[in-house]
């Protein structure tokens, strides 16, 4: 039996998530939190859609709603980028990272700080080698600082499951060809991406993929409707929050792209837990370069160098397609589930 078929008999994937909640960061982590094939270690929480505190606090918050507080621990991870002045995004995410809702309750749980995240992600690899990934949510500092520092760690590491990058969409810079994450730090992006030992385990969830899952004013509705908590009011008033936000500063006319949650549904796929029809998770596989002069309109762009064949074991994995359908019902899933442990009052 495979490595991969005995995980999938244990049903459960080792995962580190690096996120900055962030109002799709808040749907990563319930399904990370809820769906029985994953197994979430740790979360790291960098600056990105708020400062750094800020983020931590919204991912405190949101254990602490799911009941996950004394379970998940959390832990500061990079509070600014490698070169750049950190960037926000309270036009998307308003100042606190997770405006819209007055349900969020106090953390019941401080942030983790026996260890920095560079030893708990340690930590954590080393306990899973060869069958943990890292799911990044945010900028890609945290998981580059990480591995500069540990290059040993680049070996156990299974995959980087990323949300970032856009191939042939972008809406941050002058030209507004690049995407946020990669956008904020380009440097740490490059890192990861050209690294000959780093980049085949890459998969890339880019704005190419994530513009299609749209939380329409059905999903709203189902989110709201399906039963009767506190969770699910809280997650029905962030998801009319970013629709909003997206609709001013965007044009989404239809309701919000969710773009973090999808970097977990091909690791799902490539490690053999539900079948690729299932999944739907179709992509390529490109050589990538992030632009980081300063001064070029093009800032932050993802690049592709050079494109190999899907069979190939170059490259980064690269999605462009999904089975939505299969996405949103785990969504609904999962917060029912989560409706039934939370205790928001």
């Amino acid at each position: 039996m495979t490595q991969d078929h005995k995980i999938a008999a244990k049903l459960k994937i080792p995962i580190w998530l690096d996120c900055d909640p962030g109002h799709d960061d808040a749907v990563a982590i319930l399904l990370a939190c809820f769906l029985p094939e994953f197994e979430l270690l740790g979360i790291s929480t960098s600056y990105g859609n708020a400062a750094a505190e800020k983020t931590a606090y919204n991912a405190l918050s949101l254990l602490t709603a799911m009941d996950k507080h004394n379970q998940i621990p959390v832990y500061a991870g990079a509070q600014k980028p490698w070169v750049r002045d950190a960037i926000y995004a309270p036009d998307i995410h308003g100042h606190s990272g997770l405006d819209g809702t007055t349900l969020l309750p106090d953390p019941k749980a401080p942030l983790s700080t026996e260890k920095t995240y560079i030893q708990a992600m340690s930590d954590a690899i080393e306990a899973y080698p060869g069958s943990i990934s890292i799911v990044s949510t945010g900028s890609l500092t945290s998981t580059a600082t990480l591995l500069r520092e540990r290059p040993c760690l680049k070996s156990k590491i299974k995959f980087i499951s990323i949300m970032g990058g856009g191939i042939c969409v972008g809406n941050r810079n002058e030209n507004e060809t690049a995407e946020f994450n990669i956008w904020i730090d380009p440097q740490a992006a490059n890192f990861v991406l050209e690294d000959p030992d780093l980049s085949r385990k890459c998969i890339l969830v880019p704005l190419d993929l994530t513009h299609k899952a749209i939380a329409t004013k059905l999903v709203e509705q189902r989110v709201l409707s399906d039963g009767h908590s506190n969770l699910r009011k809280l997650f029905y008033d962030l998801f009319i929050f970013f629709g909003v936000s997206y609709e001013h500063a965007q044009g989404f006319e239809n309701g919000a792209p969710v773009h973090d949650p999808l970097t977990l549904f091909p690791l799902l796929q490539f490690y053999h837990m539900k079948k690729p029809e299932e999944i739907g998770f179709c992509y390529r596989r490109f050589d990538l370069k992030a632009i980081t002069q300063e001064r070029s309109p093009d800032l932050g762009q993802t690049t592709v160098m050079k494109e190999y064949s899907q069979d190939s074991n170059e490259g980064t994995i690269v999605g462009f397609d999904l089975n939505f359908d299969y996405f949103w019902n785990q969504v609904y899933y999962a917060l029912d589930v989560a409706s039934q442990v939370s205790t928001i009052e």
